[in-house]
């Protein structure tokens, strides 16, 4: 659990789940898990598909910034603002990929602690 808008949370897991089902080959898999500790909730998306170009890496969170892989209609806005949603809300996301291995984004919504 956390404390936090469902409604902007929900569009932000949308759009990273939409960028994996663009990227990840028909009969891939995508993995949603999550945990929780005394400091931050975690929610893990994780797929198999083709990955994220390393040199992509550091701008997939920049609006309009289309990667090598972006598909035909993208305008380069979705984890942007996945990436903005979260943030607003204590939150922190991060990225890990390896080119035809998959990518995992791992966001982590921290818990105010008296």
């Amino acid at each position: 659990s956390f404390v936090g808008d469902f409604k902007w949370t929900a569009e932000a897991i949308i759009n990273i789940l939409k960028n994996g089902v663009e990227h990840t080959h028909e009969g891939g898999l995508i993995a949603i898990s999550f945990s929780e500790n005394a400091l931050f909730t975690e929610i893990i998306i994780a797929d198999n598909g083709k990955g994220i170009p390393k040199e992509d890496l550091p701008y997939i969170f920049k609006r309009f910034y289309k990667g090598k892989n972006a598909s035909e209609g993208s305008i380069g806005i979705g984890l942007a603002m996945a990436y903005s949603i979260i943030a607003s809300q204590n939150g922190v996301i991060d990225v890990t990929s390896s080119s035809d291995k998959g990518t995992q984004f791992r966001m982590k919504f921290y818990k105010q602690v008296i």
